[in-house]
């Protein structure tokens, strides 16, 4: 890379260098999830991909073009190449199939196994990563390959691009919007429909002609403004609007209902439009949808509206409805400010502070979230309504929140960057890492510390298969899952980062700490706030 930047005339990456191989890799996930461009990670052959950890999972899950790389050990040991082994590590390194530590969850493996075609198998990576559905590849190469030395090529990158994205087939337009066009209660779910920026805004331009609700699913992206009336918020469960609806449109989502908690009646008719709808890394799925649709959801939403505008439907038909949608958009609203409401005893409760967060907070600011259990009181609460202002992986590799929010403020620079953390995700975050990383690159962010005392994921998922067991008359601590005594959050990062920090104890504490701590990141600081909130059952 030293003779690289020497020579002006070539175009060179820029290197991030990462402490850890996790937080490298939940680095370049969230740069490419908020710009869609593709990022690279390079790590150490097997360890160093080893290392990369529940950020590989992420990758897939949340389907986000990334492209690892590692090396191979050497494949000669008596000096036969230029590249053959010099270290005793080479044998101990030298593992039958590297690519398995990853190969279930990548949309690509491959070998670089000569240097002459180097940029070809780059481009066929990077390919696959940016085609639907999106996600990570891997590729390796051994030193001889990397060693050798081959004439300069160039490629025509036009012809390498991904996929060009489907639309629906014409006789299923009208069959899914005259569908939607006699609902009595149609429903739109939808978990990463935000990902494309623009899909949002066809999907409100639907709501507004037809009396449809909408709920997003685990909290990743913004698919739907929270202030339209159509809007039902957040959920990881089974909504109760489920069982009610008569037709379901099922957009870029995963699990859009839990069947042991709720399932859509016998009579609704369902469809699944999704640029993954057989979700084939997984191995159980079915939703027992009529029709399902491997399509761009942002093309498709176009299509219906243009559909149903051809139509010259009757407004008078839905005036019924869109009051009826109105009331409970109103009512729901009224619930959660309600929930805002200051504490008489002073505890500070997390409904409370994200709705004064969200008023301390510059225009053009992005969320990046990983609060686990209180993830859906901080989006109801912070009340986004642009796409593209929360980001969250949508996954299970708890941990990725620390270079994801480094990721989103290098692709962004000029958004204030909050990040909102559980305790126990703070912990899996390598924070040490995130915060040296932080201060060398000088990338400013917020983080926001929610600390319950230790996980409450566990005991909720016991609870839903044994609601009256042990667990339930015992505390976190009698089953091993209290954070007692806390870690000194704010002192991890600032030892890593010398990072301004603060607690929150009290709600008198709650306007004074996040106003300076806002003013500390736009003065080019990073930012730690560690806020005391209480568990979810009573530890007593």
């Amino acid at each position: 890379m030293a003779a690289a930047k020497a020579d002006t005339s070539r175009r060179i990456p820029t290197i991030i260098t990462c402490p850890s191989e996790m937080v490298g890799l939940s680095t370049a996930l969230g740069y490419a999830q908020v710009t869609g461009v593709p990022q690279c990670v390079i790590v150490h052959v097997d360890c160093g991909t080893l290392a990369m950890g529940q950020s590989i999972h992420n990758a897939s899950v949340s389907r986000v073009p990334v492209l690892m790389f590692a090396g191979l050990s050497p494949v000669t040991q008596e000096g036969e190449m230029l590249g053959s082994r010099t270290e005793f590590i080479h044998w101990l390194q030298d593992v039958p199939d590297q690519a398995a530590i990853v190969r279930q969850y990548c949309r690509y493996t491959g070998e670089i196994r000569v240097g002459h075609n180097v940029k070809q198998m780059v481009n066929r990576a990077l390919q696959i990563a940016t085609s639907d559905p999106k996600g990570p590849t891997y590729l390796t190469a051994t030193r001889e390959a990397l060693e050798m030395e081959v004439p300069r090529l160039e490629l025509d990158q036009e012809r390498w691009g991904a996929t060009i994205p489907s639309a629906l087939p014409e006789s299923e337009i009208e069959y899914i919007a005259n569908c939607l066009i006699n609902a009595k209660r149609p429903l739109v779910i939808t978990g990463y429909l935000g990902r494309n920026p623009k899909a949002p805004a066809v999907l409100e331009a639907l709501c507004d002609k037809l009396p449809i609700e909408v709920i997003e699913t685990v909290g990743s992206d913004v698919c739907m403004r929270s202030d339209h009336d159509a809007y039902r918020g957040v959920t990881i469960t089974t909504h109760p609007l489920v069982a009610e609806a008569d037709v379901i449109l099922v957009l870029d989502c995963d699990v859009p209902w839990v069947p042991t908690q709720g399932r859509p009646s016998a009579n609704a008719k369902i469809f699944h439009l999704d640029v993954d709808p057989l979700k084939q890394q997984m191995q159980l799925y079915y939703i027992n949808a009529h029709r399902r649709y491997k399509v761009s959801c942002e093309l498709a939403l176009q299509q219906l509206n243009a559909f149903i505008d051809r139509q010259h439907l009757d407004a008078s038909k839905y005036n019924r409805l869109f009051q009826d949608r109105s009331e409970r958009s109103q009512q729901r609203r009224s619930t959660l400010e309600a929930a805002e409401s200051p504490s008489d005893d002073g505890i500070v409760r997390v409904p409370y502070v994200m709705s004064r967060l969200r008023s301390h907070l510059p225009e053009q600011t992005t969320v990046v979230i990983e609060a686990v259990t209180n993830a859906i009181p901080v989006i109801h609460h912070l009340q986004l309504t642009k796409p593209g202002t929360l980001v969250g992986t949508g996954a299970g590799g708890l941990g990725w929140l620390g270079g994801g929010a480094l990721g989103v403020k290098l692709a962004r620079p000029a958004d204030f960057v909050v990040a909102v953390v559980g305790d126990g995700t703070f912990l899996f975050s390598q924070m040490e890492s995130t915060f040296w990383i932080a201060k060398r690159y000088d990338i400013p962010i917020l983080l926001l510390v929610l600390n319950n005392g230790g996980w409450n994921a566990p005991k909720v998922s016991t609870l839903l298969v044994h609601k009256d067991g042990h667990t339930a008359r015992h505390t976190r601590k009698d089953v091993n899952i209290s954070f007692d005594p806390a870690p000194n959050y704010v002192g991890i990062a600032a030892a890593a980062g010398n990072v301004w920090g603060a607690t929150i104890g009290n709600i008198a504490d709650v306007d004074g700490v996040l106003k300076e701590a806002v003013a500390v990141v736009k003065g080019g600081k990073s930012a730690v706030v560690e806020v005391r909130v209480p568990p979810i059952w009573p530890e007593s």
